[in-house]
């Protein structure tokens, strides 16, 4: 009997879990699960394993010793190529024609016809203009008659002459009148024929003097005509360098009014003396222009060739150092900055010419040199960083890996997966 006032107390099952089996099983895997953990289970996977420990030994041994970790700095970078460097002796000149001639007028008359203008190329007998010829035909007539009349005197006092009925000196007088009759006949000829106004040399008309209705006197200006091929450019060489040049020689040429064209020509001419005032010899040059885009008057650089070395090693300038007086740049090699001195060689615009010290494909410095020690890492960016990158990504064995690509992972092992429960468990 229980105990009064109160319920008897009900007895509780000692089984505790057992009758829940599910539960133990579950409680196994969790266990399974935590015990694996500790023990690295992921390391097969990315960053752990055989792979992670040693990188994370690594850094924990250098994080020890205190040592910083230093950041590679972007720099610009261009290749050592192979080229052609010249010496030259360099000047300026305004490009002359080889010949200017001013066209006059022979004879007077009206300006009736013009056949040309400024810019025209014409050749030598070219007919230019044209005066009115009626008042210049009249006097070709004239002259005609008055031969005629002159010559049939001439006869009758030359047969008189012969019967000695006339005297020696009316017989020259006659002769005279004769042979001045012809002459005022030829020049009426000239003056008609002068009518037609022709070019003297082949060229290009400069400039037009004259509109038509003019009236032209004799020896009045009327073209002026230029012979544009080739053009002449004279430059001034000092004394001292005078040995270097002759006659022949290669020079070019760079018009101001034309960038990106450069001109070849030939020295025509050197003058055998030299200038005391200035002390510079006088070099006249042969400027061809098949293309007929060279004017006169336009301004030239002109450098005369002096010697040439036709498979140079070339920098651009602007990778020399100017923090130092040495001849000396940075070259990228194994992603460090290391500085190299050179010995340089001809220098033409941005080009400098290298001697001894670097090698064609290396890779100079030109932007972000500013600071740089020997030995400092440096990551070349643009162009030529791209190109190094992808020479690097190429493996030895042959097919190119892209840079960014991250690398083979093996397969993780799958963990085991709880069994199902059973219904009614």
């Amino acid at each position: 009997m229980g105990k009064p006032g109160g319920a008897a107390p009900r007895r509780r099952s000692g089984r505790g879990t057992a009758g829940k089996p599910w539960l133990r099983r579950a409680g196994a895997v969790v266990a399974g699960l935590l015990l694996c953990l500790p023990a690295g289970c992921g390391g097969k996977g990315e960053g752990g394993g055989a792979t992670g420990a040693p990188a994370a030994a690594a850094a924990a041994r250098a994080q020890g010793r205190g040592e910083p970790r230093q950041l590679a700095i972007p720099v610009h970078a261009e290749p050592v190529r192979v080229g052609e460097m010249v010496a030259s002796v360099q000047t300026h000149a305004r490009l002359e024609a080889e010949r200017w001639v001013t066209v006059l007028a022979r004879t007077t008359g009206l300006l009736q016809e013009l056949l040309v203008e400024e810019g025209d190329r014409v050749r030598a007998g070219q007919v230019l203009a044209r005066l009115q010829k009626d008042e210049l035909r009249l006097q070709h007539q004239q002259a005609e008659v008055a031969l005629s009349q002159v010559r049939a005197s001439y006869e009758r006092v030359a047969a008189l002459h012969r019967d000695r009925m006339v005297s020696e000196a009316e017989f020259e007088a006659a002769r005279l009148q004769l042979e001045n009759a012809q002459l005022r006949l030829e020049e009426a000829r000239l003056n008609l024929d002068y009518a037609d106004i022709t070019a003297p040399i082949d060229g290009v008309i400069m400039r037009r003097l004259v509109n038509v209705g003019h009236l032209v006197r004799a020896n009045q200006e009327l073209f002026e005509l230029a012979d544009l091929e080739p053009l002449l450019a004279r430059v001034y060489v000092p004394e001292k360098r005078m040995h270097q040049i002759g006659v022949g020689q290669e020079v070019r040429l760079q018009i101001e009014s034309l960038p990106d064209v450069e001109i070849s020509g030939r020295i025509q001419m050197l003058s055998p003396g030299v200038d005391p005032q200035s002390g510079t010899v006088k070099v006249t040059v042969a400027v061809p222009d098949p293309g007929h885009r060279l004017r006169p008057g336009m301004f030239a650089s002109v450098r005369i060739i002096t010697d040439r070395h036709p498979r140079a090693l070339i920098i651009p300038k602007k990778a020399l150092v100017i923090e130092t007086d040495d001849d000396d740049v940075y070259v990228v090699r194994d992603g460090v900055a290391r500085r190299v001195f050179i010995q340089p060689g001809f220098v033409e615009g941005d080009a400098v010419e290298v001697l001894s010290g670097l090698a064609a494909g290396e890779l100079v410095i030109t932007v972000g040199a500013e600071g740089l020690k020997d030995g400092t890492p440096v990551r070349v960016v643009g162009a030529a960083g791209a190109a190094l990158a992808a020479d690097e990504a190429r493996p030895a064995g042959g097919a190119e890996r892209p840079a960014d690509a991250a690398p083979e992972r093996p397969a993780a092992s799958a963990p085991a997966r709880p069994p199902a429960a059973r219904a009614g468990e």
